[in-house]
């Protein structure tokens, strides 16, 4: 992880109306693709609300993962991925990798997400 200040005015717009998405992908007893997966995208919540709900739909030996929808400069859909990736895609690159241990670490405990 790597943090550095920056200056809040650098923003030229917000969006409180966010999209997450949820993958769950169901385990067939590997942890190699192909994984069956359901899709589910959230509205009126916050990324608290989505993790949570993910963690409460995965079955054991299932992975999440959570993404914010958004669209690029043509209005073309896209994902930013939060926690995860698809874990059908093979990694690339390091942080890939990393974000596919990052899941399989998460399928054996739950974040603690306290009650609001």
């Amino acid at each position: 992880m790597r943090v550095e200040a920056v200056d809040e005015r650098d923003s030229t717009w917000e969006d409180h109306r966010p999209v997450f998405r949820v993958y769950v992908f169901h385990g067939t007893g590997s942890d190699e693709p192909p994984w069956t997966t359901s899709t589910f995208d959230i509205r009126d919540a916050d990324v608290i609300d989505a993790v949570g709900w993910a963690q409460s739909h995965v079955g054991d030996g299932d992975l999440y993962a959570v993404a914010l929808v958004g669209a690029d400069g043509e209005g073309r859909r896209g994902l930013t991925w939060l926690v995860g990736a698809d874990a059908n895609d093979t990694p690339r690159t390091g942080t890939e990798e990393a974000l596919h241990r990052r899941m399989r670490e998460l399928r054996d405990r739950r974040l603690r997400l306290d009650e609001r």
